[in-house]
C-alpha cells in the first residue's frame, strides 16, 4: 500500500474513502469501484463517479505502451496488439483497464480481447469496434494453436492484449486508451495495421560447402486464395560475411517475382572461405499506374547462408619407449572434423634414421624410408587409420612426423617421439648354506636392470628341486616384479623346507619383454641328527628291592644333536634312589642335560629305583634335541613275598593229669604279599586228648590230629589266632606240635610247645 493521495476534486466521504483505498492499492482495482466477484461479466465504469474522473485516481499508472505501433499483415490473418501499463520506474502494473477502439474509416474488426481473470469486471468485447481488457496479474503465453512454438506470444504481469483481423485490403487505425493514466499525453497510443492481400515466404537459413553456390528463393502469393503474384520487387543484399556476389556480380540485386510468384537469385563466393553471409530481403509491391496505386513496402526479412569447408587433422601415436631390435607400431589417425567431405587426401611419413620400416596397413609406397598413402576422400566426421610396423635399429630418441594434405590447401602435421633402449637383466641368488631338516631355508633373489632402459614385465620364476616346498606346499614360486628402471633392482625373499636330508641345487630365472632372460643358482646342504636311546634294567624285582637302569643316548645322524636332554618319568609304584651324571628329579621326572652330541657320539647314564608295590613298572626314557628325538622303554614286574610267623603258647604249664590245657596259635604274615589257602594242622602227643578247637576257620579233631579248614587269604601284616583245648591223660613232658602249609609256602612251617603234665 502507498501513502495518502491528494485529489483535485471533492467527492462524498463514502465514495472518496473507497477511492482513496483503491488508489492506494498499487496492484488492486482502482479502475472500478466494485468488490471482486465471479459470475457473468458486468460492464463497469472506466473512472470513479462524481468528479473522480478528472482526478489522478490511479497515481501509480503513468505510461501506456503498445506493440507493434505499425505493421503489415496479409488479409484473412489475425494480428495481436499487446498493451503494457507502467509506473514511473517502468515496471508493468497489473489490474489496469485498457480500452481498444477501432477508428471510423478503418477496415477490419476486433476478433478477441483479453478476458483473463475471475472478476465479474474482467475484459470483454463490447462491439467489433470497441473492447475492454485489464492487465494481467501473472505471466502467461498466447498459443497460436499450432505445433510451432516460435510464434507464441509470451506476456508478463502488467500486460494485456487485443486481436484484430481484416478480410480485405486496407488500413486499421486503433486507439488504445488507458483511463487510469492521468497525463492525457500518455494515456493513448495510436496503432496502424496495413492489410494487403499478399503472403510471402522468405528463404530459410542454409548451410553449404565452401566454394559452391546457393539459390535464395522468395515466394509471394495472394493471402486470399494462394495464387502467385508476379512483378513484386524483391531486393537481396549481402550484409556481412565472406566476399561473394549475386547473379549480377554485385552484393545487392533486385529481382521481380515471375508468373509463379518466385524471386530467385544465386549467391556464390569470391573464393572458398568459411563464414556466414547474413542477407536482407525486402519486398515491394510495384506501382500500378493504371489504377492509381502507388508502390507499397510489403515486408522486410533476413536469412543467412553459412559456408562450411572441409577440415583435415591427424594424430600420430607410438610407444614412448621400445626395446632396440624389437618390432613396435605407430598409428596415424586422419580425421575430418567438419561437415564437408575432404578430397585429395594424401599422407607422407619420412621415417628417421634408426627406425626401419617393416610393414603397414594399408600398404604404403616406400621410397627410401619415405612412406606415402593416397587416401582419396575422407567423409565428414570420418576417421581413417594407418598402422605402421617398424623396428629400432639402434638406441636413442627418435621423432617421427607425418604430414597430411588435401584439396583447398588443407594440411596437418603430427609427430610421435619414441626412445629405443636396451635393458639388461642380472640375477643373483643367495640361500642358507647349511641347515637341518627341521630348519627353514631362506632364499634371497635380487634381480637388477643393468641396461639403459626400463625392463618391462619382469617375472622371477623359481622351480624348487624335489624335496623342497614352501610353507603352503608349493613347489614353484613366481614373482611379478613389474617394471625395472635402468639401474633399479628389486629383491624377492621366501622360505622353504626340506623333506629329507641331502644337497639341494636350486636354479632361478628372470624374464622380461623383448626376450630378456637371466639365471642364477645356489646350493644348500640339509643335514639331520638322528638320536637313538637304549635302556636296560631288571625285568622283575621284589618289593623293597632296588632296580638298576642303564640308559645310553647315541647320535647316528650326520650333524650334531644340539641341546640334547634326556628325561625319564618315575613310575608311581617306584621310588627314586639316585641318578648319575647330574640327573635331577623334579615333578616325578628325572632329567639329564647332555648338551650337544656330535655325529657318532653317545652318552651313558644310570638310574636307581626302588620297588614299592606289586605290579608292573613301565619306564620310558626320552631323548630330545634340535630336530631329533628318540625313546626307549623297559617293563619291570614287582613282586611281594609272604612271610608266615607261627607262634604257639600253652596257657598253663604245668598241669595235672586230667586237667585241660589251652594252646593259643598265632599266625602272622610278616611278608609283602598275601598268603592264600593257609592250612593249620595240630598234632597232639600221646599224653593229651583233643577236647575242642576254635579259630577263623572250623577245626576238626580226629585222633591225635586237629585240622583247621583252609584260610583263603592272609594279607601282609595281618594276623589270625587259633585255639585248641586238650586234656592231660598221663604224666609226662608232652610236646604239642603245629604245622602250617599254604600255596605260597613251599616247605611247611612248624612250631612245638612243651607242656609238663604231672
Amino acid at each position: 500500500m502507498k501513502g495518502n493521495l491528494r485529489l483535485k476534486h471533492t467527492v462524498p466521504l463514502a465514495i472518496g474513502g473507497l477511492m482513496l483505498l483503491s488508489a492506494a492499492c498499487k496492484t488492486h482495482m482502482p479502475h472500478a469501484f466494485t468488490w471482486p466477484a465471479g459470475g457473468d461479466i458486468q460492464q463497469t465504469h472506466a473512472k470513479p463517479p462524481e468528479g473522480g474522473y478528472m482526478s489522478n485516481w490511479d497515481p501509480f499508472a503513468v505510461e501506456l505502451e503498445v506493440v507493434p505501433v505499425e505493421d503489415v499483415n496479409p488479409v484473412r490473418t489475425q494480428h495481436y496488439l499487446v498493451a503494457t501499463v507502467r509506473d514511473k520506474n517502468g515496471k508493468p502494473l497489473p489490474n489496469r483497464r485498457v480500452e481498444w477502439i477501432i477508428n471510423k474509416g478503418s477496415v477490419g474488426d476486433i476478433v478477441e480481447v483479453d478476458e483473463s481473470g475471475w472478476r465479474a469486471s474482467r475484459g470483454y468485447k463490447v462491439t467489433n469496434d470497441y473492447a475492454i481488457s485489464h492487465t494481467n496479474n501473472f505471466k502467461h503465453v498466447l498459443d497460436m494453436g499450432n505445433s510451432d512454438p516460435s510464434d507464441d506470444i509470451a506476456l508478463t504481469a502488467g500486460q494485456t492484449w487485443c486481436v484484430i483481423t481484416s478480410p480485405i485490403e486496407g488500413d486499421t487505425f486503433v486507439t488504445v486508451y488507458a483511463p487510469g493514466i492521468y497525463d492525457t499525453a500518455k494515456h493513448k497510443v495510436f496503432a496502424t495495421k496495413h492489410w494487403y492481400d499478399v503472403n510471402w515466404a522468405f528463404p530459410p537459413p542454409a548451410t553449404n560447402p565452401t566454394g559452391s553456390t546457393h539459390n535464395f528463393v522468395t515466394v509471394v502469393t495472394k493471402a486470399s486464395d494462394g495464387s502467385p503474384l508476379a512483378g513484386y520487387e524483391v531486393t537481396y543484399a549481402i550484409l556481412d560475411g565472406p566476399a561473394g556476389s549475386f547473379d549480377n556480380g554485385q552484393g545487392t540485386i533486385m529481382v521481380k517475382t515471375d508468373n509463379t510468384g518466385t524471386a530467385k537469385v544465386t549467391l556464390k563466393q569470391a573464393k572458398p572461405a568459411e563464414g556466414t553471409n547474413n542477407v536482407s530481403i525486402d519486398i515491394m509491391r510495384p506501382e500500378n499506374a493504371a489504377c492509381c496505386k502507388p508502390p507499397v513496402h510489403i515486408a522486410n526479412g533476413r536469412t543467412a547462408k553459412t559456408w562450411i569447408g572441409p577440415k583435415i587433422a591427424c594424430n600420430k601415436t607410438g610407444p614412448g619407449t621400445v626395446l632396440a631390435g624389437a618390432e613396435f607400431e605407430y598409428q596415424i589417425s586422419v580425421n575430418n572434423p567438419s561437415q564437408v567431405t575432404a578430397t585429395g587426401v594424401t599422407v607422407t611419413d619420412a621415417l628417421p634414421n634408426g627406425i626401419a620400416y617393416v610393414s603397414s596397413t594399408p600398404a604404403a609406397a616406400n621410397a627410401g624410408g619415405t612412406l606415402t598413402w593416397n587416401l582419396g576422400s575422407v567423409a565428414a566426421g570420418a576417421t581413417q587409420t594407418i598402422t605402421i610396423k617398424a623396428k629400432a635399429t639402434q638406441t636413442g630418441t627418435f621423432e617421427n612426423c607425418c604430414e597430411v594434405r588435401a584439396d583447398q590447401g588443407l594440411s596437418s602435421r603430427c609427430c610421435a617421439k619414441t626412445t629405443a633402449q636396451s635393458p639388461k637383466l642380472v640375477l643373483e641368488k643367495k640361500c642358507t648354506p647349511e641347515v637341518t631338516v627341521c630348519d627353514a631355508i631362506e632364499y634371497v633373489i635380487t634381480v637388477r636392470n643393468a641396461g639403459d632402459g626400463p625392463a618391462n614385465n619382469v617375472v622371477v620364476t623359481d622351480n624348487l628341486p624335489a624335496g623342497l616346498t614352501t610353507s603352503d606346499g608349493k613347489t614353484s614360486v613366481v614373482s611379478n616384479v613389474g617394471t625395472l628402471a635402468a639401474g633399479q633392482a628389486k629383491e624377492v625373499r621366501f622360505m622353504v623346507k626340506a623333506t629329507k636330508p641331502g644337497k639341494y641345487d636350486n636354479n632361478v630365472s628372470a624374464t622380461a619383454d623383448g626376450g630378456l632372460k637371466a639365471d642364477a643358482m645356489c646350493s644348500t646342504v640339509v643335514r639331520q641328527p638322528v638320536l637313538q636311546v637304549t635302556k636296560t634294567g631288571p625285568s622283575e624285582r621284589y618289593i623293597g628291592r632296588v632296580a638298576d637302569y642303564e640308559i645310553t643316548v647315541s647320535n647316528t645322524g650326520d650333524t650334531a644333536a644340539r641341546g640334547t636332554v634326556l628325561t625319564d618319568p618315575i613310575p608311581g609304584s617306584t621310588e627314586f634312589v639316585s641318578a648319575s651324571d647330574g640327573g635331577q628329579l623334579s615333578g616325578g621326572v628325572v632329567t639329564w642335560s647332555l648338551g650337544d652330541l656330535g655325529a657318532g657320539q653317545s652318552k651313558k647314564v644310570t638310574l636307581k629305583l626302588k620297588a614299592l608295590a606289586a605290579g608292573s613298572a613301565k619306564n620310558t626314557a626320552k631323548a630330545t634335541a634340535a630336530c631329533a628325538e628318540a625313546t626307549a622303554t623297559t617293563d619291570m614286574v614287582m613282586k611281594g613275598v609272604p612271610a608266615i610267623l607261627l607262634e604257639v603258647v600253652d596257657q598253663e604249664d604245668p598241669i595235672e593229669v586230667g586237667a585241660n590245657e589251652i594252646y593259643t596259635i598265632t599266625v602272622t604274615n610278616q611278608g609283602s604279599a598275601a598268603d592264600v589257602n593257609i592250612v593249620v594242622i595240630c598234632t597232639l602227643p600221646a599224653q593229651e586228648d583233643f577236647v575242642s578247637a576254635d579259630g577263623p576257620t572250623k577245626g576238626t579233631g580226629q585222633g591225635k590230629t586237629v585240622t583247621f579248614a583252609p584260610l583263603p587269604s592272609l594279607a601282609p601284616k595281618a594276623q589270625v589266632v587259633y585255639k585248641v583245648i586238650v586234656k592231660g591223660n598221663a604224666a609226662a613232658d608232652a610236646r604239642f606240635k603245629v604245622s602250617i602249609t599254604s600255596d605260597m609256602i613251599e616247605t611247611p612251617v612248624e612250631e612245638t610247645e612243651s607242656t609238663h603234665i604231672y
